[in-house]
């Protein structure tokens, strides 16, 4: 019995702490940034609509709907108002601040202070534009937070090119920590979204498909021609709910999880093409194919022997 434990629990610690690659760290870095600069690029000229108390929801109905005790720019602006800066300068310093700050993440130059800036600046943005939120910048939120605490800068990053220390760029299970908490988040969030769409008649009888392609939010092309072909809507329906529910079991065998990795992917990339969500499509993509897709296995190129580390080397700090 006590073998039996012991075998379990070594797989356990196998499992979560085994020596793994930065580099899909690296990757889910750099897609993250990229995405999140994307977005920056496209709301450039929406920032005082959205975020300024005189935009599109007044000051007094945007700090009802938003979540209370969060930074928010207007703290700020207020803080600066008595030195004449204007709520309007504050913002765009703000966001000036939060590009940099994810240009520095992306090249992974002082990654830890970069991710904690990116991720708090974000936080402030959210919750200042928090009635105009939806899932790409939730998902993007959470993400920002791991990259703080994961090692994420020990691979394609200015960091790790001009380390000093022989630790730079080698496997740890910090990595493999990080990893599979990001792997364990995906699976538990896709098994929750296809439990959720279960409880929907719509979702169960394909009706919801029919209803995107209706609402001229969402209606990217003339999808009429659907309503003559039922049996497309149902598959359509119930593919999204078998993919994501199974997501969990299917994308961990090595057997299956190329093609559970397909499925997600034109799954994703569906939704960004005929519904226009393309923010959110390219995110939800770069997270699995980062995670799961990306070798986490340590190399030969980047490993070094024990013997070839010196015993008075430091300990990498980013």
């Amino acid at each position: 019995m006590r073998e039996r434990f012991s075998r379990v629990g070594e797989k356990f610690e196998n499992f979560f702490l085994a020596p793994a690659s930065p580099l899909p760290l690296a990757v889910l870095r750099i897609s993250l940034v990229l995405v999140l600069l994307l977005q920056a690029f496209l709301l450039r000229d929406s920032v005082v609509t959205f975020l300024s108390r005189s935009g599109i929801l007044q000051g007094p109905i945007a700090d009802t709907l938003r979540m209370q005790d969060t930074p928010q720019v207007g703290w700020i602006a207020d803080w600066l108002a008595p030195f004449g800066v204007s709520e309007i300068q504050t913002l765009y310093a703000v966001c000036f601040a939060y590009v940099m700050s994810l240009l520095f993440l992306g090249l992974g130059f002082f990654t830890r202070v970069s991710a904690v800036t990116a991720w708090l600046l974000h936080w402030t943005l959210l919750t200042t534009g928090f009635s105009s939120i939806y899932g790409v910048d939730l998902y993007a939120h959470v993400f920002l937070f791991y990259l703080m605490v994961a090692p994420c800068g020990r691979a394609l990053s200015l960091d790790a090119y001009f380390a000093k220390e022989p630790l730079a760029g080698r496997a740890s299970s910090g990595a493999r920590l990080a990893l599979r908490v990001m792997q364990l988040h995906l699976c538990i969030s896709y098994f929750a979204s296809a439990v959720e769409k279960l409880q929907g008649e719509q979702w169960r009888t394909g009706e919801v498909i029919w209803r995107m392609f209706s609402l001229p939010f969402f209606a990217q092309f003339d999808m009429d021609w659907v309503a003559h072909w039922p049996s497309l809507l149902l598959l359509g329906a119930w593919s999204t709910i078998l993919l994501e529910g199974l997501y969990f079991i299917f994308i961990w065998p090595n057997a299956t999880r190329r093609l559970w990795l397909a499925g997600i992917v034109g799954l994703h990339l569906g939704i960004a093409v005929l519904m226009g969500l393309h923010l959110f499509g390219l995110i939800m993509c770069a997270f699995s194919l980062s995670v799961f897709a990306m070798p986490s296995e340590p190399s030969v190129a980047l490993e070094r022997s024990r013997e070839d580390v010196t015993s008075t080397a430091p300990a990498a700090s980013f």
